[in-house]
């Protein structure tokens, strides 16, 4: 297995455990714990995670080398994104100058696997 899906795999986990942490920090913490409007900004940081799971974990299968250039920035983005959300949600320390790099660096994997989508006749060989 290439070093790209290890490491790609490597973050699937560390994404899955800490969404099922905060989850269970969501539904068990006390109110005082949140901000004004953080458990459910909270929540919002756990299906970012998971859903980037999955993501993640279907462009690590599929085994394409070409991949690589979108799962790592989305797993990257991911990061970027969701600590801000989460420390926000939880009275943590205030890092939301981190949230427009990892949105941006989200989008941006997302649109690269479509532009990859587009144009894979081009370049069969190297996606394998």
């Amino acid at each position: 297995m290439p070093v790209w899906q290890r490491v790609i795999f490597c973050f699937c986990g560390i994404f899955g455990c800490l969404a099922v942490m905060l989850a269970a920090l969501g539904a068990h913490l006390p109110d005082q714990a949140f901000i004004t409007g953080g458990r459910p900004m909270l929540s919002r940081g756990v299906e970012m995670l998971m859903w980037h799971v999955l993501a993640l974990l279907g462009l690590g299968v599929s085994g394409i080398a070409a991949l690589r250039w979108v799962a790592l920035p989305m797993a990257a983005g991911t990061v970027l994104f969701t600590l801000p959300v989460v420390s926000l949600a939880l009275k943590g320390p205030n890092v939301a100058l981190l949230a427009p790099f990892g949105g941006t660096l989200t989008m941006l994997a997302w649109l690269s696997l479509a532009v990859l989508a587009c144009f894979a006749h081009r370049f069969r060989r190297s996606m394998t």
